[in-house]
């Protein structure tokens, strides 16, 4: 049996192939989306992925890095909102980084229907539930912590 570390580590390897630069951007992003679109849309659109390219400069300045947002959106509605917003959106993840960390929003469509009101907390066997507590009991950051327990049921649950 595998510690819960190495099964997230195994986990999340295949689902994010890209650099580490990238794949903390778009962690803090997913951990502070409500924060940075708003709680009416935060479940009708998540942050898909972020590229980094360079934009060139003149001969003086050199390259500047850009990294470009790719936002999927489950309604026409909420992209063209998004799409409006845009100025809006860059400025909080800024706010959120201290820095300009992000200079282009993308919007990809991705139609899919989402029940707003419902809320659904994955339920594990008495022992499994125990088995998860004892692994997330000794990590002191809270929000780390729910991330992992979160992460843990869906985990046991498949």
């Amino acid at each position: 049996m595998q510690p819960l570390e190495q099964k997230f580590a195994d986990l999340l390897k295949p689902l994010f192939a890209g650099s580490k630069k990238e794949f903390i951007l778009i962690n803090n992003l997913t951990k502070n989306w409500s924060d940075v679109i708003g709680k009416k849309y935060e479940k009708l659109c998540y942050p898909q992925s972020i590229k980094f390219g360079t934009k060139s400069g003149t001969k003086s300045l050199g390259a500047e890095k850009t990294a470009t947002l790719t936002i999927a959106v489950y309604n026409s509605a909420v992209g063209f909102f998004l799409e409006s917003n845009s100025e809006i959106i860059l400025e909080r993840i800024a706010v959120l980084y201290g820095f300009k960390s992000v200079a282009k929003i993308n919007i990809k469509q991705e139609p899919r229907n989402i029940d707003n009101n419902k809320v659904t907390e994955i339920k594990l066997p008495d022992a499994q539930e125990k088995n998860l507590q004892e692994k997330i009991e000794k990590i002191s950051d809270q929000n780390l912590a729910e991330t992992l327990q979160k992460l843990g049921r869906e985990i046991f649950k498949s």
